[in-house]
């Protein structure tokens, strides 16, 4: 597309924007007033996703056979997710424990690479400090995610809420600015 042609799909559809906003804001705002609301449908998106994932993987292994060597790993990740999926139906506690295991994860590595770069830093002739410490700090919260789970789950919920909210508010400004656009003479 052309940029006149963008401007004019943007000019006369400014009320998308203004849609996604207020779908954004009334999200972050049912998030906030009902986190476990929010929770049991994060734990069903978790579940499905390892079903579908899982069914893919195990089809893709069956039909890449004969044209890759390695298809037992898919073979083997399908059968894992579609495991984790079942289970987590009979135990809907283990797709929170997805949750605090993929944080706690992120901030290992997080912490991992923040240490990393502390050495490449020193070698470069200059002070590791401040990444030593947000590594040491990171692993702190990898930690600290593991130890205190509900906390965890706590701090993902209002994590989405406040960025519901945030990118909610930008949309609909975005929509009135654009709206006004419209508006203004030519």
């Amino acid at each position: 597309m052309l940029p006149d042609q963008i401007a004019s799909a943007v000019r006369h559809h400014w009320w998308l924007f203004l849609l996604r906003g207020i779908a954004a804001v009334a999200f972050g705002v049912i998030t906030l007033l009902s986190p476990g609301a929010t929770l049991l449908v994060l734990m069903a998106f978790i579940i499905a996703y390892a079903l579908v994932d899982g069914v893919v993987a195990l089809v893709y292994a069956f039909r890449l056979r004969p044209l890759f060597d390695r298809w037992w790993m898919l073979l083997i990740q399908g059968v894992i997710s579609v495991a984790f999926g079942a289970l987590a139906i009979l135990q809907p506690g283990l797709s929170i424990a997805y949750i605090v295991v993929s944080v706690a994860l992120w901030m290992l590595f997080a912490g991992t690479a923040q240490l990393l770069l502390a050495r490449v830093i020193k070698t470069m002739g200059g002070s590791p400090r401040w990444a030593i410490v947000g590594g040491i700090l990171t692993l702190g919260l990898a930690i600290a995610a593991v130890a205190f789970p509900r906390a965890t789950v706590e701090a993902v919920l209002a994590f989405i809420a406040w960025f519901a909210l945030a990118i909610g508010v930008v949309q609909l400004v975005v929509a009135f600015r654009v709206r006004s656009l419209v508006k203004a003479p030519i």
